[in-house]
């Protein structure tokens, strides 16, 4: 390959590394992973959350039953212990079995309340169950697919910083130098073809004393416009 045809290939590869090295740097997909990740975090949050109010509320069902039960029994204990003949003791009876009634009914009311309260709350639960095991399969596909894109990247980034290693090898200190430092002022476009009388990046027409000039140049000159390195020569193999 000959000196102009290793530069160009050289810039080649540099843009194409630029690109890829700026691609995976920036991939959307990562930025949307991370989105997608404290949303996750989020719905799991909310899923402990929930957790922690049915838990609540279980516990106050069970208070009421056992709330319940003694209520239950202080009525069974009054009334084994009354004396049908004592007026008063019938009295205080009625009294007791009154109180304990309303208290029943107290908590009947609650309970309702609170079962309903429960039922609603195991519905979200389960739903936002469904929603957070869906999510969650839909992260790990979005990170494979991530991964595998950005395997795909950094592949071809190797595999470039590869061959632009052989290609630096193949040119003298001189001809690397100058290729870095045109590169560098250039930003990655310091390699230019002649097309005619045309560099191909420039794009300013020489005259004829400048074509008569470069013809004794070799294959790799200087634009005298833009001081890019210009390539006359292509020629494959050496």
């Amino acid at each position: 390959m000959s000196v102009g045809s290793t530069l160009l290939k050289l810039q080649e590869l540099d843009l194409s590394l630029e690109r890829d090295r700026k691609a995976l740097a920036e991939m959307p997909e990562i930025a949307e992973l991370a989105k997608k990740r404290r949303a996750y975090q989020k719905l799991k949050a909310d899923a402990t959350k929930l957790y922690a109010q049915r838990k609540d509320l279980e516990t106050y069902l069970k208070e009421l039953d056992d709330q319940e039960m003694d209520a239950n029994d202080d009525i069974r204990i009054a009334q084994r212990n009354v004396d049908s003949s004592d007026y008063r003791s019938v009295q205080q009876l009625e009294l007791e079995l009154s109180d304990l009634a309303k208290k029943l009914e107290r908590i009947a009311f609650d309970r309702k309340d609170y079962e309903a309260k429960l039922a609603e709350l195991k519905k979200k639960e389960d739903y936002l169950a469904e929603y957070t095991a869906k999510f969650e399969a839909s992260v790990i596909a979005d990170t494979k697919r991530a991964r595998e894109k950005a395997g795909s990247l950094k592949d071809a980034i190797d595999a470039s910083e590869h061959q632009r290693a052989s290609l630096l090898n193949t040119l003298d200190a001189g001809t690397r130098s100058s290729y870095e430092a045109a590169a560098k002022r250039f930003r990655g476009l310091g390699v230019e073809r002649l097309e005619g009388n045309v560099p191909t990046v420039c794009r300013m027409t020489l005259q004829a004393s400048s074509l008569d000039a470069l013809k004794h140049a070799g294959d790799v000159a200087e634009c005298p416009y833009c001081h890019r390195i210009l390539i006359l020569s292509e020629d494959g193999e050496e």
